[in-house]
């Protein structure tokens, strides 16, 4: 990792010419072996479905959710660093690659692991799109005018694992990259998020019916906990009912003590 993060000059170069950069045997075979096994299994025994979310709140738990929608089929983690990690070893690497990231963007490396005055931080998370299904459509990322350029490692991979679709990326010349036909174990792509980019259907052969997965830190403002309507979702209805007749029962006592 110390020689990737060494790479951090090249790699923004790259981003600036043409939007992207792919650094092969940037992780170990065991790391990613470790990371694989884990998310594998814990997405094949998720039940929970609910919308992506693409602002937690300060405080928000942990998630593994799946999301089906006309924009996009997928699960995904959501490893907040206020919390315990859900898999030591996938947030371990999340928070070292991202630290190479933040070189390659000229920040502090350590920057985003605590929460920012401006509410700016990051959170691990890993994607899952299935087999026959996982999509998700062409987008850019909003930015407030810093660099917003991300890290991707995959976990499973092109020809080996499903037999098509994936990332592509249209560069800053306008060409579309297959960009999953381009990465093999260990590889590691950064790019510029504001690019438009998506995961095209993930499509299945004999003996390729894995499906994709990737990792990857995603930095974003974090909202407070007072504007989250899945904050209040979370609230029993009891709880929230006990709330609001408190002020009520307050009045009642001082009225009875005035008798």
């Amino acid at each position: 990792m110390s020689d990737l993060a060494a790479m951090a000059p090249a790699i923004r170069q790259a981003i600036d010419d043409i939007g992207y950069s792919i650094v092969d045997d940037a992780v170990a075979a065991d790391e990613i072996a470790a990371v694989r096994d884990f998310w594998l299994a814990t997405f094949a025994a998720c039940k929970t479905q609910a919308p992506v979310i693409w602002t937690p709140y300060f405080g928000e738990p942990n998630r593994v959710l799946y999301h089906r929608h006309r924009d996009a089929c997928l699960y995904r983690s959501y490893d907040y660093l206020w919390n315990e990690p859900i898999h030591g070893p996938t947030r371990d690497l999340g928070i070292r690659l991202n630290r190479v990231r933040n070189r390659v963007v000229e920040a502090d490396e350590r920057y985003g692991e605590t929460l920012a005055a401006d509410r700016y931080a990051v959170y691990v998370t890993t994607s899952y799109y299935p087999s026959g299904d996982g999509r998700m459509t062409e987008h850019c990322d909003r930015t407030d005018g810093r660099r917003h350029w991300h890290f991707i490692l995959p976990l499973t991979f092109k020809g080996a694992d499903y037999a098509s679709g994936g990332l592509v990326l249209t560069d800053r010349r306008g060409k579309r990259i297959d960009v999953d036909g381009r990465m093999r174990p260990g590889s590691v792509i950064f790019y510029d998020g504001t690019l438009p980019h998506a995961v095209e259907k993930i499509g299945v052969a004999p003996g390729m019916t894995q499906g994709r997965l990737q990792m990857f830190a995603i930095p974003t403002f974090i909202d407070l906990p007072e504007t989250s309507d899945r904050l209040a979702e979370r609230i029993p209805v009891g709880r929230y009912a006990k709330d609001r007749l408190r002020p009520f029962k307050r009045r009642l006592m001082r009225l009875l003590r005035r008798e």
